[in-house]
């Protein structure tokens, strides 16, 4: 659970709107965040999986002079693996060459768990696979999830020996 200090500004019945940063995880899971306001009083607000940037979330009676409303507006920090579009996930996938050549299967890390995906044989680098049900929970329904799209990137063999490269120029030279 992460915690912030705030303080919102108190104006009696009056609506008071308040920013909030947080990690993608938090907004995949819900998260709370502890709130002092400047009469000392404090609240945990609790914000629900499924936010993104820009949702608002009421907290009734919670504004000024105890009749108004607060507003906490979401903002969520970019991750370094994953991008978020809507409730979807996109996150890129190395791949080795071989596997993309011949087939196989790959662990692919999603944000809660990791999973096995199938590369088919002759796997382009760049083509994306679609995981059904493993992206963010939708707000509106936190059971329902948007889903995970995985682009494969080709990682070719370095640093070949020059045994290593006379056969891949002999297989070069029967394929054409």
């Amino acid at each position: 659970t992460a915690w912030e200090q705030a303080t919102p500004e108190m104006r009696r019945g009056q609506d008071i709107e308040h920013p909030v940063t947080i990690s993608l995880e938090e907004a995949f899971r819900g998260t709370t965040r502890l709130l002092t306001y400047e009469d000392g009083r404090r609240i945990e607000a609790s914000i629900p999986p499924g936010v993104k940037t820009g949702s608002k979330v009421r907290l009734s009676g919670q504004g000024g002079g105890g009749t108004g409303d607060l507003y906490l507006t979401i903002t969520v920090q970019s991750h370094p693996t994953f991008e978020r579009e809507g409730d979807d996930l996109h996150v890129n996938q190395s791949v080795d060459f071989f596997t993309a050549l011949l087939g196989g299967e790959v662990n692919v890390s999603t944000i809660d768990k990791t999973v096995k995906l199938t590369i088919p044989p002759e796997t382009d680098s760049g083509k994306t696979f679609r995981l059904k049900g493993l992206g963010i929970p939708k707000l509106s329904s936190p059971k329902k999830r948007g889903d995970l799209y995985v682009r494969v990137q080709v990682q070719v063999p370095k640093n070949l020996s020059a045994e290593q490269k006379k056969k891949f120029l002999e297989l070069k030279e029967s394929l054409q």
